[in-house]
């Protein structure tokens, strides 16, 4: 059966790293690709826990028949079936996870093919697969739970099956005239320990690691949305300090035209030094104007 195709390698989420790393949004592009990454590590494990549990089942099937093992093969298989059944459960909402990433990438894509650079900040709508990853996380919980109780439960089985084999051989010796084999200074283990128990140990494992990845992966989203406003913030505020000295240019230029024109106007006013010996010099013409008539008047009065 043919792998399943990794996020990382999906060919719309490499455009999409693409287009991000072109423009000048690096720390977006790398939060995107440890999210496919975490998502890849969760259907990497799942798929490793149901390889597991089809071997165990297919041990189950074929341990050595006798009245005791049959009486427990029963058990076995419930609790084989529980676990897978959780997993299958767990399977489903990963690939749910998956094609929602591809889908939310594949439209940011082509749109921004159209409108630009600011379409990329809907990367910020890979936050819509946060819900998606709580809910996986709480099924692996509870999988985690089950399988606690389930590992309790073969284990003691284990033992009693164990113990059960050690009276009955020490029986037979005692019948034969031997000497009884003290078990608790030798340590042996039932085929169920090996056969049923040590796999579901080894899944339990494999939960407690998916629940990390799950916790990353959920603090990565969070990341990326704060990532995304920090370089909104961040670009507006370039865009405001670049239109400030322009706007403040353009008031001086219209500063200098509604102005200017006070300046340049030929004006018939005289100020200072100039405006004064004007003055003094019309005061002198027309003193002496007055003087002259007044020796006009003289002489005729003579």
């Amino acid at each position: 059966m043919e792998a399943e195709k990794t996020l990382t390698n999906e060919e719309v989420i490499r455009e999409l790293l693409e287009l991000l790393k072109k423009n000048t949004m690096k720390e977006q592009a790398n939060d995107v690709f440890e999210i496919c990454s975490y998502v890849d590590g969760l259907q990497k494990k799942i798929d490793s826990m149901m390889e597991e549990l089809t071997n165990m089942q297919n041990q189950i099937k074929e341990m050595q028949e006798d009245s005791l093992i049959n009486n427990a093969k029963k058990a076995l298989s419930e609790a084989q079936e529980r676990l897978n059944t959780r997993c299958e459960q767990i399977k489903s909402q990963i690939f749910e996870v998956k094609e929602q990433v591809k889908f939310t990438a594949r439209s940011i894509v082509d749109e921004a093919k159209v409108k630009g650079r600011a379409v990329l900040y809907r990367v910020s709508e890979f936050l819509g697969i946060k819900k998606r990853l709580l809910n996986v996380r709480e099924s692996v919980k509870d999988a985690i739970v089950s399988t606690d109780k389930d590992i309790a439960r073969t284990a003691l089985l284990a033992k009693g099956f164990r113990e059960a084999g050690q009276t009955v051989a020490n029986a037979f010796r005692t019948f034969a005239d031997t000497p009884e084999v003290d078990y608790a200074q030798k340590e042996q283990k039932h085929i169920i320990t090996k056969v049923v128990l040590s796999p579901m140990k080894a899944v339990k494992k494999m939960l407690v690691s998916m629940k990390l990845h799950l916790d990353a992966s959920i603090d990565k989203l969070d990341n990326l949305a704060m990532n995304v406003q920090i370089d909104k913030e961040k670009r507006m505020e370039d865009a405001k300090e670049q239109t400030e000295p322009k706007r403040a240019k353009a008031e001086r230029v219209e500063a200098e035209v509604v102005y200017s024109p006070m300046v340049a106007e030929q004006q018939e006013y005289q100020y200072n030094a100039d405006a004064f010996e004007a003055r003094g010099v019309d005061d002198v013409k027309q003193e002496a104007t007055q003087k002259e008539m007044q020796k006009v008047r003289e002489d005729k009065v003579r």
